[in-house]
């Protein structure tokens, strides 16, 4: 640990909440601006899919694009590794935010000549969600030692649950102002700026914080046949037990937050139409700027004051358990008491320990990882299975919305069911980590990807 008078005022300060060592402060603020950036490009458009589908289809549509999500990203992966293997790694993240930004522009450019996209975008504005924040994630792996990330990702994340407050309340803000489309071009702007922070990153980090990958890691996906090239991260996850273990956990994760989701979103259809009969569609992106910001402070604080704080005293693996013990009391509480205000805290709550402390946890679990299982390995579980969840979620909206009069409450229980799944999942992802990550480097062959032993990664 650095001493203290060689610390920068900026330095001493993050010390607050986490350990620092002296010349890491000018990455760790150029990484929380470009995550900053990247969320508030993200939840500008947040309200704007909602409100779209919303109006232009119903909550059942809603659900059923968010499982089409994971069918498309079944051509996408391949794709995405394709691009991984021939692009270097730090213009990886470049290349995607660009590709985005464009579509943004497009997408603004057709709704002001009166297309009518609500399911393709929001489709689309899900992917560009898991895909954008996925590359930074991976980015920022591929950044730092296993010790030093595990220091330092509780702070960076600060800069993902600001951006999401920020992008919420000018989002809020700004609907009836500058309309969906107008936010659109705004996103794409902020998006655009972000491709050109990535380099001033890489070469922020202080040498003795950096990710040192060894010379002989194994390729997974690349050199392993033409199955492994037209797999990509497919194949990498298929030879570790541990990474089949986290795409479950993610599976599980999104399956629950989706039909919470939905269950929210049918419910929050009644009552604008009570409330708010002749401007739903206002009354929507309203209410969803005012939730999405309530989530992004609540997760922005818990990041700032407990998440390092927890991993230092629970380790890493106890505090990947907090999150599904809290969705599976959360959901517990509905199912006796269904009641809306109560079902928007609960879900308030279980975001925001999603996307701080669970987000935080997830990441540092592939901090060992080689370079390109951070990429490849990382993109497919959080897309694919990321949004297999979602496609799971919506057969299970089309069964009980056919098979029952009013599906919210079954939905509710079915939630918990897979809490206590994700919770049993958790644990063992966790003692897995632990185990291999204080074990001598002896492993081969299949899970060779995940060796901690000191030629992986300098920690």
């Amino acid at each position: 640990m650095s001493d203290i008078r060689e610390l920068s005022a900026f330095e001493r300060f993050l010390s607050l909440f986490t350990k620092v060592q002296a010349g890491e402060g000018r990455c760790i603020a150029i990484l929380c601006l470009q995550a900053f950036s990247l969320m508030v490009a993200y939840y500008l458009i947040r309200p704007v899919r909602e409100a779209l589908i919303l109006t232009e289809g119903n909550a059942e549509l809603r659900s059923y694009a968010v499982g089409a999500q994971a069918l498309l990203l079944i051509a996408i992966i391949p794709v995405y590794g394709l691009l991984v293997r021939r692009v270097p790694a730090g213009r990886v993240f470049q290349r995607v935010n660009a590709f985005f930004a464009v579509n943004l522009v497009i997408f603004s450019l057709l709704g002001q000549a009166g297309w009518r996209f609500g399911f393709v975008f929001f489709v689309w504005g899900s992917i560009f969600a898991v895909m954008t924040v996925t590359q930074f994630w991976a980015f920022a792996t591929d950044l730092f030692s296993v010790n030093c990330g595990q220091r330092l990702f509780s702070v960076i994340a600060v800069g993902v649950s600001a951006g999401a407050w920020i992008g919420a309340r000018l989002a809020s803000a700004g609907f009836e102002t500058f309309g969906p489309y107008g936010l659109m071009l705004a996103s794409a702007a902020i998006l655009a700026g972000t491709t050109c922070i990535s380099g001033w990153a890489r070469d922020s980090v202080p040498a003795a914080s950096r990710s040192v990958p060894p010379a002989d890691a194994p390729t997974i996906g690349c050199g392993q046949g033409r199955a492994g090239r037209c797999l990509g991260g497919f194949a990498v996850i298929g030879r570790s037990r541990y990474l089949v273990g986290i795409a479950a956990l993610v599976l599980l994760l999104n399956w629950i937050t989706s039909t919470g989701d939905y269950v929210l979103s049918n419910w929050l259809v009644d009552v604008a139409r009570d409330e708010a009969p002749r401007a739903q569609a206002a009354f929507i992106a309203r209410f969803m700027g005012h939730y999405c910001s309530a989530i992004a402070l609540a997760g922005l604080l818990l990041q700032l004051l407990l998440v390092s704080r927890i991993i230092h005293v629970a380790g890493l693996a106890r505090a990947l358990l907090v999150t599904p013990i809290a969705f599976l009391a959360g959901f517990l509480l509905i199912g006796v008491v269904p009641v809306f205000a109560l079902l928007q805290s609960a879900l308030i709550v279980q975001r925001s320990l999603d996307y701080s402390l669970l987000n935080t946890t997830r990441s540092a679990l592939l901090l060992p990882a080689s370079r390109e299982d951070k990429y490849q390995a990382r993109t497919a579980i959080d897309t694919f299975f990321y949004r297999s969840g979602d496609l799971l979620s919506a057969l299970s909206v089309f069964v009980g919305s056919r098979l029952f009069d009013d599906a919210r409450l079954q939905l509710v229980w079915l939630i918990v069911v897979l809490s206590a799944t994700m919770m049993l999942v958790a644990w063992l992802i966790g003692r897995e980590y632990s185990r291999r990550y204080s074990a001598p480097r002896e492993s081969s062959g299949r899970d060779a990807l995940l060796d901690f032993g000191p030629g992986a990664v300098q920690v």
